[in-house]
């Protein structure tokens, strides 16, 4: 009863406050609401454009003159548009019009705010006066050229408001929601509203603003409805959902009387025209749920949505708290009485996703918007509280589970094991392809012979614990298999949760080891200056191969490992750091799984203790963000002639990139002192460029 109350009381405190408007007005919470409002429009798909609603737009092709240059002396309109460039006099926008408006248009809405006293005004507002109430123009608001930096509205110049006999301008501003995109609208706008602020400048409120689109309606239908705020705009589609016809063809003859999509101008009969600018370079657009959208297709869709019967609407508050509450109690019915914590998670899953697709049946078959965020957020919270909470009370009663499990195995294997079914498994063995990495601390038994035991093991723990931090990030998620006295063993691949793939695996380890090289630098600068630490210097060996994983050891204490020439290989590498004065090996199948991330010098090619056939053996240098020493090709190539007996030449090439990489190199001089040799005595006819270690 009391876990049932506890999980109970949180589902109702959730609820209150997930459909409080406090909630609703989180700026996340506005974000996601908008891209649910995105993808319902996504999920539904287009539809049909509105048969009375045309765009005539003006497009890269109208602004070429060579598209419809053998059209010119037949046309006005195209000899201004081919003499002027842009911006275009007024009268080609008075010809475009007048050729609408006898056409049979019945309103033609110009997206274009024309402010400045241009050549063509008379040409435009003549037109304007002999089809009253039948022409639609712009106006917008832009920051003021003064020191206010306040906005002012630029609305079409006195010509044509005189033309216009006092109506028929709109504002073609539209206010996006927070993330830009452009989701709602409304009718009628003020002063205020469009430039917040103006109340500074003795503005005034002025309710009688039309917007553009509205405008444009209410000119085509005779029909003024009441005002409305935040209307949402029901999009038929994506962009060219409206498809618009190049302002041009209106005037070349053979598509004007021709083409289908004109019949000489018949297309336009009894339709709501929008003449605006699509070309890119106007950059006039804006984000809509299904996209970019040029603005003037943002107009025509606000038309047909106000034109349609089916005008969407907002869902009632109360019915949607109703609508919340009713899913939640559904979620924590499943959340109390399910066993199966995966069928509790299924249950909240399945919960929003029917509540999901009931709002997008409603939005679908009754033109009905809500918000869905409230009640998804309190379904999620509180069926995640509940299944944790429960969870959490389940694990009291696993602890003597554990404590028995943890008499035949570790800690960290009970744990995995109980947490991954898989792991069971492990008890019986089995192969798997795995990268390993062997670290060792170089001369540690003299260290550990000297030092006082607190000193020794107070630094042996920092070390260690940075070294294997590196090794189990995130970025690396390497298994820290066990600690050998001062040696670590590491694996990737080993578990289901560290396994990606032979080449990320072996990526993984070569990153870790530069990372572990890295951090020793730092770990020795700091130790440096301590007189209870010394310096210490590390050699590590990295292998891919295959190993047995499973539980070994006493029937009444198991440890999980891995087993096999693969990690002896990489041991026998790590002590083929001291042969060769270097801090890092790595095998052929490492180098070759992970060349393209990391830059890597070739050692040799060469027969480990134990080993019967030779192997190419590289260290790395860096990874392939850091450019190559400009040195490595050419000691390559004096690589490739020493094992082409070619001993003079590779000397004199070992010789130069020695000097070339600071005098020192202990593989240059290695090199040069097998090379003598072999001119003395050559090595075997069948002598395959290979060279045996002595030393395990």
């Amino acid at each position: 009863k009391g876990r049932v109350a506890v999980i109970l009381a949180f589902a109702v405190a959730v609820t209150a406050i997930t459909h409080s408007d406090s909630f609703r007005e989180i700026d996340i919470v506005q974000r996601w609401e908008g891209q649910a409002h995105d993808l319902r429009f996504r999920m539904r798909g287009t539809l049909p454009p509105h048969p009375d609603v045309m765009i005539v737009g003006i497009k890269a092709s109208s602004m070429d003159q060579q598209s419809f240059k053998r059209d010119i002396d037949d046309s006005p309109a195209l000899q201004l548009m081919h003499d002027n460039p842009w911006p275009w006099p007024r009268s080609v926008y008075a010809r475009v019009v007048e050729r609408l408006l006898e056409s049979g248009a019945k309103v033609v809405a110009l997206d274009f705010v024309l402010s400045a006293n241009r050549d063509g005004d008379g040409d435009l507002a003549n037109v304007i006066k002999k089809y009253p109430g039948r022409v639609v123009l712009a106006a917008t608001v832009q920051k003021a050229e003064d020191k206010d930096d306040r906005l002012v509205f630029q609305t079409p110049n006195s010509t044509f408001v005189e033309a216009l006999g006092g109506v028929g301008v709109g504002y073609v501003t539209y206010l996006g929601d927070q993330d830009g995109t452009h989701r709602t609208f409304s009718q009628r706008t003020s002063d205020l509203h469009e430039a917040p602020g103006l109340e500074a400048f003795g503005v005034a409120e002025d309710p009688s603003l039309w917007k553009f689109a509205p405008l444009a309606v209410k000119q085509f239908t005779g029909i003024e409805r009441p005002n409305e705020y935040g209307l949402p705009i029901n999009f038929s589609g994506p962009a060219e959902t409206y498809h618009s016809l190049p302002i041009e063809h209106l005037f070349v003859k053979s598509i004007w009387e021709k083409d289908a999509k004109f019949r000489n101008g018949a297309v336009f009969q009894g339709k709501l025209v929008f003449v605006g600018p699509i070309a890119e370079l106007f950059h006039d657009t804006m984000n809509t749920p299904f996209g970019v959208m040029a603005g003037v297709e943002v107009h025509a869709q606000v038309a047909a949505s106000l034109l349609r019967n089916d005008r969407l609407h907002w869902m009632p508050g109360g019915l949607l708290i109703a609508l919340g509450t009713v899913f939640t109690a559904v979620v924590m019915l499943f959340v109390l009485k399910a066993e199966s914590a995966l069928f509790q998670a299924a249950a909240v899953a399945g919960a929003v996703l029917i509540f999901w697709m009931v709002t997008q049946l409603a939005f679908t078959k009754a033109d009905s918007l809500c918000g869905v965020v409230p009640a998804i957020s309190s379904m999620v919270a509180a069926g995640t509280f509940g299944i944790l909470y429960q969870f959490f009370l389940e694990q009291r009663d696993k602890a003597q589970t554990r404590r028995v499990l943890e008499r035949s195995v570790n800690k960290r294997i009970a744990k995995v094991m109980l947490a991954n079914e898989e792991m069971a498994n492990a008890r019986r063995g089995e192969r798997r392809a795995v990268a390993v990495l062997f670290s060792d601390i170089r001369s540690f038994t003299t260290w550990s012979e000297k030092a006082e035991p607190e000193h020794l093991v107070g630094q042996l723990n920092e070390y260690f614990e940075t070294m294997v931090t590196l090794i189990e990030e995130e970025r690396s998620l390497g298994n820290a298999q066990k600690f050998i006295g001062d040696a670590i063993l590491a694996v990737w691949g080993d578990t289901p949760e560290n396994r990606f793939g032979a080449a990320e695996d072996s990526r993984r380890a070569v990153a870790s080891a530069l990372r572990m090289r890295a951090a020793l630098v730092q770990l020795n600068q700091g130790w440096d200056s301590r007189a209870d630490r010394i310096v210490i210097s590390i050699g590590i060996g990295i292998n891919h191969g295959e190993v047995v994983t499973g539980e070994v050891g006493h029937p009444e204490r198991h440890e999980f490992t891995v087993l096999g020439d693969g990690v002896n290989f990489a041991a026998r590498l790590e002590s083929a750091t001291k042969q060769f004065h270097t801090d890092c090996l790595v095998g052929e199948s490492v180098e070759m799984l992970s060349r393209e991330h990391f830059i890597f010098r070739e050692v040799g090619f060469l027969r480990v203790k134990g080993k019967t056939k030779p192997v190419h053996i590289f260290s790395p240098l860096s990874e392939r963000t850091t450019p190559a020493p400009e040195w490595l090709a050419d000691f390559h190539k004096a690589l490739a002639l020493h094992r082409s007996r070619e001993f003079a030449a590779a000397a004199a090439l070992f010789t130069e990139v020695k000097q070339r990489a600071g005098g020192d190199d202990f593989l240059c001089d290695w090199y040069l002192d097998l090379g003598r040799k072999y001119l003395i005595e050559p090595p075997r006819e069948d002598w395959d460029g290979s060279e045996t270690l002595t030393e395990k």
